[in-house]
């Protein structure tokens, strides 16, 4: 990129700041405040996509002390200043700084020490410790300090630096532009003045941000007019090169519509025309768009490469979907980074994958944290993660409860507003349809009777058309920790007349009476009443055929199917051919003895006893027994109340006040979680 001095009309360097072609290999925390042995790593050179490493975990947990040991590992001034005032000097860590080849072949040109560089050759890096005097054998440390001071005078005695540092205090405040700073913009882009603003505070770094955008657009267009006027005169000049269209063409990729409008003399602003073709103060952006531009203008300014980027929180202000955008343009923005981050965000987390991420929290006794490595999980959680995403499972409660059903996020929402009082301990995951219930079941069921990282784990699921003896079967596999809700699912909770009269009346100005709202949904369950007898038989026959379990145990455990002169083993394969097919006639026999015409004829005519007596014994049986989601849709559409789950969030808004009583079962269900 060239820029345009204005004042000598000759083009100017703009500078490659901070490809510096390092990276953190290895960090061992033995003490640091509230963390004991710890270690992270060891880590490979990131490839042409730049590489997250993510510490996830509640507060206090140590993310952000992690943050600052990275920053005293790349010594540079501003970390050692920093490092020195927090006063912990005590505490002892080593942190191995990986050399790449481009690095390497930089320390050979400039330095005849050979002893020292054959020990950067066989360790591709050196480390930097505080009070660890044991970690590195004598030779190897005296070999190690040269290889650091080495690297240290290459980098002008410890003027290496991070890409940069954005600390999780961001805040992005009006901004009123001084116009004596608009003939010293040359500075802004000079190594010195990255340096005092590079881990400066985050809203220093912004405001430099704002200011250096309306430099470059005023004098783009200042140098477009000199441009002009050196071609009549016949003595041309080259013509300068816009020097926001990187940011315009981020602004557009992070907002479709979205572009800067080029600042004017009389009006010194960063304003934005977003799609519907107003213009608008940059600062009137929201808090997420302003991040996400905030963030990733840094790469482009710096023109970061290979280098160590650390952000804490760089989910903040995001909603889940522009964080996750945030992210991937993140890592291919600039190639070859190091992204280091302290998160809260499921999305972080996904992104980055398994091996690159890092659990911190405080144990029972707030003594001392622990750091889990994700890779250390089981088989069991990593199935999970594996379908639902890493959504933070560990660090995030004690206690972790999976509700299960179609679109279970009402159930997640039912049990955390009208039971707010559990939610401070119990952590509620909705995990989606029955079908899922199935795919993870023998991963759940394990993972319920154990605890993982101190965290106990629970199975909320809807009855759908279970019977009596398939709620028990269910049950039995995991006591006390699966529980099957009593009602077909979450929405047959809100089936009260009270709380709908209430909602119709104070939301939808419908006066309508709890014995007229009753009839319409008894009508509802009776007119659609087949196809609810349809759908029970088809269950009920469905459980008849179970998964079955056609292995022999360790059968030829031991034996080889192809012999040496590599020819079947006749004898081998013929005892377990008759075992196998053995099986198969016994499970055969077994699937046989349970479905027959009889029995099916048998569930049908149980089945319709079901719903007859459902819908006219007078025991409202019909609210546990058809799906109260149908019924409630159908209620809404009767009403012309729009689209019905507005109906279902007015209903458990209305029932959270507490003054309609709510079946007892489901605080019955969390009260057990909870003891």
């Amino acid at each position: 990129m060239v820029m345009f001095d204005l004042m000598s009309g000759n083009a100017i360097k703009s500078y490659k700041l901070w490809s510096n072609d390092v990276f953190i290999e290895q960090m061992i925390v033995k003490s640091f405040r509230h963390i004991r042995d710890v270690s992270f790593g060891p880590f490979r050179k990131p490839t042409e996509l730049s590489e997250l490493i993510v510490l996830a975990g509640p507060n206090g947990g140590g993310k952000s002390s992690i943050l600052e040991l990275l920053s005293y590992g790349l010594a540079s001034r501003y970390s050692w200043q920093y490092y020195q005032s927090r006063k912990i000097t005590e505490h002892s860590f080593a942190i191995k700084v990986g050399l790449t080849e481009s690095e390497m072949e930089s320390l050979e040109r400039e330095s005849k020490n050979e002893e020292a560089l054959d020990h950067a050759h066989k360790n591709r890096g050196y480390w930097t410790s505080l009070n660890m005097p044991d970690f590195l054998d004598g030779k190897t440390s005296v070999l190690n300090e040269r290889v650091h001071g080495l690297v240290s005078q290459r980098f002008q005695n410890f003027s290496r630096k991070l890409g940069f540092f954005l600390r999780s205090d961001r805040a992005y405040t009006g901004r009123n532009y001084d116009q004596r700073n608009l003939f010293q913009y040359k500075r802004r882009v000079l190594p010195q003045h990255f340096n005092s603003i590079s881990y400066a505070q985050t809203t220093v770094q912004f405001h430099d941000m704002y200011d250096f955008l309306i430099e470059q657009s005023y004098h783009y267009i200042y140098g477009l007019g000199q441009y002009t006027k050196s071609l009549d005169s016949g003595k041309p000049i080259p013509k300068p090169e816009d020097p926001l269209s990187d940011y315009n063409d981020l602004l557009a990729q992070l907002f479709p519509g979205y572009s800067f409008i080029e600042a004017q003399s009389d009006n010194l602003s960063l304003r934005v025309r977003i799609p519907t073709g107003d213009i608008i103060p940059f600062q009137d952006l929201s808090s997420g768009e302003k991040e996400v531009f905030f963030i990733l203008s840094f790469f482009i300014r710096h023109n970061v490469t290979d280098s160590v980027i650390v952000i804490d929180e760089p989910d903040l202000h995001l909603h889940p979907e522009l964080a996750r955008k945030l992210l991937r343009i993140m890592r291919r923005i600039r190639p070859g980074n190091q992204i280091w981050c302290a998160t809260h965000c499921a999305e972080l987390v996904d992104e980055a994958g398994r091996e690159r991420t890092f659990f911190l929290r405080m144990r029972d006794d707030h003594k001392q944290a622990e750091c889990l490595p994700a890779t250390r999980e089981g088989a069991e959680i990593q199935t999970l993660r594996d379908m639902f995403g890493y959504a933070g499972y560990v660090g995030i409660s004690r206690k972790v409860v999976f509700t299960e059903g179609v679109d279970s996020s009402a159930d997640r929402k039912t049990f955390t507003r009208l039971f707010p009082a559990f939610s401070e301990n119990i952590k509620i995951i909705a995990v989606g349809t029955v079908g899922n219930l199935y795919r993870i079941n023998r991963a759940i069921l394990s993972l319920l009777e154990s605890d993982f990282a101190r965290c106990e784990f629970y199975l909320i699921r809807d009855r759908d058309y279970l019977s009596d003896a398939g709620v028990e079967e269910h049950q039995t596999q995991a006591a006390n920790r699966l529980f099957i809700l009593s009602r077909y699912h979450i929405e047959n909770y809100l089936l009260d007349e009270d709380a709908i009269a209430d909602v119709l009346k104070k939301t939808f100005q419908k006066d309508v009476s709890t014995s007229q709202i009753a009839q319409d949904l008894v009508s509802i369950a009776r007119d659609n009443s087949a196809a609810f007898l349809r759908d029970l038989v088809a269950y009920r026959l469905a459980e008849l055929y179970q998964p079955e379990d056609f292995s022999i145990g360790a059968h030829s455990s031991g034996q080889s199917a192809v012999n040496g002169e590599n020819k079947v083993n006749i004898k081998v394969v013929d005892a377990l051919k008759i075992s196998l097919l053995d099986r198969f006639r016994s499970v055969t026999s077994e699937v046989s003895s349970r479905v027959s015409a009889t029995t099916a004829e048998h569930i049908f005519d149980t089945c319709l006893e079901e719903v007859h007596q459902a819908l006219t014994d007078g025991s409202n049986r019909w609210k546990e027994l058809f799906p109260g989601r149908y019924i409630l849709q159908r209620f809404s559409a009767k009403h012309n109340l729009g689209d019905w789950p507005a109906l279902q969030n007015l209903l458990i808004e209305r029932l959270a006040k507490g003054d309609i009583a709510v079946d007892s079962e489901l605080q019955t269900i969390l009260s057990k979680i909870a003891e």
